[in-house]
């Protein structure tokens, strides 16, 4: 069974200028099943989490402690400066693996915050540390991750030791000092709220509390614990929202930019490989024929040459034309659904085109969806093998929704920097969207069939 997985911007793409990728995969919190906790691998791994972090946490807190200790007095000099500066990034050694184990163990990758750029030498190196928010939050976090970490681990062995003890008890209870209770009777075994676990009644219930809290309280204590570790960890050594739209946007610009520049270079290497050459051919048929007019000669021939431009003139418009509808097709001039319907009725195959907009689009976003739609029944005509294409266009709430389904084998993925060049459309499209903060959801299964949506807020590039 196949489910809609969104396309995320390539991470590391081998884009020119690319900014880095701050955005994590989507990530779901570990469910909490009271029926099952105690077996449930998440939960075993976040009580691994709590403890293993816990050295981690004290070293932490000892770095926070000698980062104030000799930083503030050191700061007053040039060389204390450098010296807090490098304390202060020591920060990231801790943050770095605490993402990593959040990741191995709380099911929660975090994706670290950007490093901010500095000017060359000692001074921009120093000055950018101390500006560095995602560092300050770094070293905030050594003092409050030792303060979570401690109580999370304390509380949780204290839970998980109390249920095994008193499921336990029976077994090793008769070994503890003999003690007289208000009785005045010997008696052997814990006491819980005055009373002396000794008799069988009391340790059938005493186990039986112990079941309750190792199946029920423990698992469910360990789960809120660990859940508290998630968000302080997020919030405090992850990127913010601003710095992933700050590289979202960037990558954007940057993938415009790029696109705009191959763009110029394809128009630039077709006028001149294509167009101004045949130009040049019209230009010297031409001559030749006025220096045959000039000499009087046979009429016929300068006839023949005098064709021949024409001819040629025609096919340089053609070309013209040809490459002026890859820059601003003219059938987008009639709207979006009259071009969708001009290519949809191009193709080898029935396409069944439904557009419901109650109000047109900006022209930069009926460009991206008429390309996208292209490429997408392109890649279907050459690789999905289809008999039917159906295309969907619609206004769902802020956004512009195109959907196109096949019934073809499957298998669409996106490729980046393919040598076969097999998925690199679907590469060229997703950074067509990004460029409009749009984005991409691939659903191919093997066997088909594939659908792909893209989403577009209407109120881009207005």
């Amino acid at each position: 069974m196949s489910r809609a997985v969104p396309v995320p911007a390539p991470h590391g793409a081998a884009t020119p200028g690319a900014a880095p990728h701050l955005s994590a995969p989507p990530v779901t919190a570990p469910r909490f099943r009271p029926v099952r906790a105690l077996v449930d691998g998440a939960t075993w791994r976040q009580f691994a989490f709590h403890v293993a972090h816990l050295p981690i946490a004290v070293g932490a807190v000892t770095w926070f402690t000698l980062t104030l200790s000799a930083g503030i007095p050191l700061g007053v000099t040039w060389i204390g400066l450098v010296v807090s500066a490098f304390l202060l990034g020591g920060s990231q050694w801790f943050a770095t693996v605490t993402r990593r184990m959040s990741a191995a163990l709380l099911d929660q990758p975090v994706v670290a915050p950007p490093r901010r750029p500095h000017r060359p030498g000692i001074v921009g190196w120093v000055t950018a540390h101390f500006r560095d928010a995602g560092l300050w939050r770094a070293f905030a976090y050594l003092l409050v991750g030792f303060v979570v970490t401690t109580v999370a681990a304390a509380v949780s062995l204290a839970v998980l030791l109390t249920a095994l003890g008193a499921l336990t008890h029976s077994v090793w209870g008769r070994y503890l000092p003999e003690q007289v209770g208000n009785d005045g009777l010997p008696h052997r075994g814990a006491q819980v709220l005055g009373v002396f676990v000794d008799t069988t009644p009391l340790q059938l219930a005493f186990a039986g509390l112990g079941l309750v809290l190792l199946v029920a309280v423990w698992p469910a204590v360990n789960h809120g614990l660990g859940s508290l570790q998630r968000v302080v960890i997020r919030s405090m050594l992850g990127a913010t929202a601003r710095d992933r739209r700050l590289a979202e946007v960037t990558a954007s610009r940057d993938a415009a930019v790029v696109d705009a520049d191959a763009t110029l270079r394809r128009i630039e290497r077709e006028l001149h490989d294509g167009t101004q050459a045949r130009l040049v051919g019209l230009a010297m048929t031409l001559g030749d024929a006025r220096d045959r007019l000039q000499t009087g000669q046979d009429a016929a021939d300068v006839e023949a040459l005098v064709a021949r431009a024409h001819t040629s003139t025609k096919e340089a418009l053609v070309e013209l034309r040809a490459l002026a509808r890859g820059i601003h097709p003219p059938v987008l001039d009639a709207g979006l659904e009259a071009a969708l319907t001009s290519a949809c009725a191009r193709t080898p195959f029935p396409v069944r085109l439904t557009v419901d907009l109650p109000e047109r689009p900006s022209t930069v976003l009926e460009g991206v969806a008429y390309f996208g739609v292209l490429e997408l029944l392109t890649n279907v005509s050459k690789h999905a093998e289809a008999v039917t294409a159906t295309v969907d266009v619609r206004q769902v709430g802020t956004e512009l929704v195109v959907t196109v389904t096949d019934d073809g084998r499957g298998g669409a993925h996106v490729a980046l920097g393919s040598d076969g060049g097999h998925g690199t459309g679907l590469a060229g499209l997703l950074e067509r969207l990004r460029a409009v903060d749009g984005r991409l959801d691939l659903d191919s299964p093997t066997g088909g069939p594939t659908t792909v949506r893209m989403t577009m807020p209407l109120g881009a590039a207005r």
